[in-house]
């Protein structure tokens, strides 16, 4: 694991004692939240064995991918307007 600051260790390894999808369904939503904030794009998708393959960019220009979590486009809407609240709240759109 990378240096993280002494606040985001505990939630570090919160994180990492979650199940692969709860692991996923939070990377993807950190995703979300950059994109709305304007520090990348959603690049493209391409089909997985499960599931697609989210391609992400940054504004530097560096790319990876992210499995999309199985989220119903419902699901999908309610996560992205929490993410929009939480921006706003903090200021980040």
């Amino acid at each position: 694991m990378a240096d993280l600051p002494p606040a985001l260790e505990g939630f570090a390894s919160l994180l990492a004692a979650q199940p692969q999808p709860v692991r996923e369904i939070f990377q993807y939503c950190l995703c979300l939240m950059m994109v709305e904030s304007g520090k990348m794009r959603l690049a493209y998708t391409v089909p997985g064995d499960s599931s697609s393959i989210c391609i992400f960019e940054t504004v530097a220009g560096d790319t990876f991918s992210v499995p999309h979590p199985p989220l119903n486009q419902q699901e999908e809407n309610a996560v992205l307007d929490a993410l929009k609240d939480i921006l706003k709240d903090e200021g980040e759109l």
